[in-house]
């Protein structure tokens, strides 16, 4: 269930753009495509601090973005998400992958509200059957 929120001076790629990042992710973590919702918000460059965002009109920006996701994820899974995301947005956008600048923020059982319930936490995986 990530959700995605990225921002940047720049104008949004768009919906199609949007959508493509969120099926990458959404194929890298096994759930449904319904699952993962991305949001592109457009800042006001007079509004801003980041020194790689002091470019000349038509230079594109890399975005900064957050991206929550439950606890239960490994880390190693959280690791590959970060670096597919960074890839997807450096060549969905033109810019440089090192610019790219993502944090990841944690939703902790009984403090996520999803599908009209509070979340209690993921069922254990069930043992694999005995031959």
């Amino acid at each position: 269930m990530p959700v995605i929120t990225l921002m940047s001076p720049n104008a949004g790629p768009g919906r199609p753009a949007l959508a493509k990042i969120a099926e990458a992710v959404t194929g890298l973590l096994g759930i449904s495509p319904q699952h993962c919702w991305v949001t592109w918000q457009r800042l006001d460059a007079d509004a801003v601090h980041r020194p790689e965002w002091n470019r000349p009109a038509g230079h594109p920006c890399a975005p900064i973005g957050f991206i929550t996701c439950k606890a239960s994820y490994p880390r190693e899974t959280v690791g590959r998400l970060l670096r597919l995301l960074r890839d997807e947005l450096s060549a969905l956008l033109g810019v440089p992958g090192d610019e790219v600048y993502l944090v990841v923020r944690r939703a902790v059982p009984g403090e996520l509200l999803i599908r009209g319930d509070v979340w209690a936490g993921d069922e254990p995986a069930p043992e694999p059957a005995s031959a």
